[in-house]
C-alpha cells in the first residue's frame, strides 16, 4: 500500500512539474502571441484616411517600430490638435484601432504603433522593452508634432504601457480599457495551484505606475470579462491618484469595443476634462 501511494505521489509530482515547465516555457507566446502584418487591413486604413502616414521609428537597441500617425490641425487654436497615443492589446495590430478611431475622435491627432515582433515592427517583445518603447514613442511624437495636449490610451496589455507613460510623462488624460492590476495577479487567480510569481518573466505590475498618475483617468470595465475579471480593473482604478471615472459596460473583454456606449463614453470623458479640441 505504501509503495502504491509513493508511486502515485511520484507520478502526481512529475505531472505537476511538467505543467510548471510547460507554463514557464510557453509564457512568451501566451503573453506576446504576436500577429503578422495584415496588408488588406492596412490598405483599408489608407483608403479611409488618406492623410494617415506610415512611420518607422528606430530604437536605441536596433529594433524598428512600425506605426501610423494621423496629424490634424486644431483650427480654433491655429495649432496641432490634441494627440491620442494608443497602445493595443497583446493580440492586436495597431491598424485595427486606426480603422475606426479617427472617425470616432474627430478633431484629434491619432498615433499607434505595433509592438516589437508584431506587424512590421522588428525585435523581441518584453515588459522592459515595451515600456522603453512607449516612452520613446511619446517623446518622439510630442517633439515632432508639437501637440498642445497628449492623451494616452491603452487596451488590455496596452493599459500597462499607457499607465507607464502617464506616470513618467505629462498627459492631459488617460484612457484605460479593460485594465488590470498585474498579469501576476490575473494569472494567479486563473491558476491558483501554480506559483505564478516564481515563473513569470513579465509580471506587468501596473499598480506602482498607477500610484504616480495624477491626470484625469477613464477606466472602462467589461462587466462579463473573463480574461481580466472586473475586480482586477477596479484595483487598478483605486490606485490612481487623480480624478478617476469608471464606466462599466455590458460585454466581455473583446465585445466591449463594439458596444454603442463605448466611443461616446470616451468622447464625454475627454470633453468633461477639457482634453479635446476647443
Amino acid at each position: 500500500m505504501r509503495t502504491l501511494l509513493a508511486r502515485t505521489a511520484a507520478v502526481a509530482a512529475g505531472a505537476y512539474l511538467c505543467v510548471l515547465a510547460f507554463l514557464y516555457l510557453t509564457q512568451q507566446s501566451q503573453v506576446f502571441p504576436s500577429k503578422a502584418a495584415d496588408n488588406a487591413l492596412d490598405a483599408a486604413v489608407r483608403e479611409r484616411f488618406p492623410d494617415m502616414r506610415a512611420l518607422s521609428l528606430p530604437t536605441p537597441d536596433g529594433s524598428v517600430l512600425s506605426g501610423w500617425l494621423l496629424a490634424r490641425p486644431d483650427a480654433a487654436q491655429d495649432a496641432p490638435a490634441p494627440l491620442v497615443l494608443y497602445f493595443g492589446g497583446n493580440a492586436d495590430l495597431c491598424s485595427q484601432f486606426l480603422l475606426d478611431a479617427p472617425r470616432e475622435l474627430p478633431g484629434f491627432s491619432i498615433a499607434a504603433f505595433d509592438y516589437r515582433g508584431y506587424g512590421r515592427s522588428t525585435g523581441v517583445p518584453s515588459e522592459t522593452a515595451l515600456k522603453a518603447d512607449a516612452l520613446l514613442l511619446y517623446d518622439r511624437l510630442t517633439a515632432a508634432g508639437g501637440a498642445r495636449k497628449t492623451i494616452v490610451m491603452g487596451r488590455s496589455l496596452g493599459t500597462a504601457l499607457a499607465a507607464h507613460v502617464a506616470a513618467n510623462r505629462e498627459a492631459a488624460a488617460v484612457i484605460l480599457v479593460t485594465p488590470f492590476d498585474s498579469i501576476r495577479a490575473v494569472g494567479q487567480q486563473r491558476h491558483p495551484f501554480i506559483p505564478v510569481g516564481l515563473l513569470l518573466k513579465n509580471p506587468f505590475d501596473v499598480l506602482p505606475d498607477a500610484a504616480q498618475i495624477y491626470a484625469p483617468a477613464l477606466v472602462l470595465i467589461a462587466a462579463r470579462d473573463t480574461t481580466v475579471p472586473p475586480e482586477h480593473a477596479r484595483r487598478l482604478a483605486e490606485a490612481l491618484r487623480g480624478q478617476e471615472k469608471t464606466v462599466v459596460l455590458d460585454g466581455d473583454h473583446a465585445s466591449i469595443l463594439k458596444k454603442t456606449e463605448y466611443w461616446p463614453s470616451i468622447r464625454d470623458f475627454l470633453r468633461e476634462n477639457g482634453a479635446g479640441p476647443r
